[in-house]
């Protein structure tokens, strides 16, 4: 599935002990709520710490080669997370991504509320939301 998000995305956090990492575009006046994208068991990260606009692809058999080159063995698939921005591809290897918007102040982090099985306070999942 393809989402594409035309808003800033920067890195926001990551969490060292749970292999997590959040994706944030923050809420302003023009845009009422954040977007969150949060990796899960993330294995490598190769992004830039500012996206202009996300689409999520597939990967290609190159990218699948070169992760695991890089990584040293097979990676699943659908571990392998394309983020498409301003015409380049940057690749994240993570269990499960999940994307949803909600009203967290700058400082609160939504990896304190992330699980991949359980529902979460002010959270909604998010397709093609400009």
């Amino acid at each position: 599935m393809t989402e594409f998000f035309e808003r800033t995305f920067r890195l926001w956090e990551f969490n060292v002990s749970h292999n997590q990492l959040l994706l944030r575009s923050p809420k302003k006046k023009s845009q009422p709520r954040n977007i969150d994208i949060a990796f899960v068991g993330v294995g490598y990260v190769d992004i830039p710490t500012k996206l202009d606009g996300i689409t999520f692809c597939q990967p290609t058999a190159d990218e699948i080669d070169r992760i695991c080159e890089r990584l040293g063995k097979k990676v699943a698939h659908d571990e392998i997370h394309v983020l498409s921005s301003a015409g380049k591809r940057y690749l994240v290897v993570a269990t499960a991504k999940k994307v949803w918007d909600n009203d967290f102040d700058i400082f609160e982090s939504s990896l304190e509320h992330f699980s991949t099985t359980q529902p979460q306070r002010n959270k909604q999942h998010v397709s093609n939301l400009n």
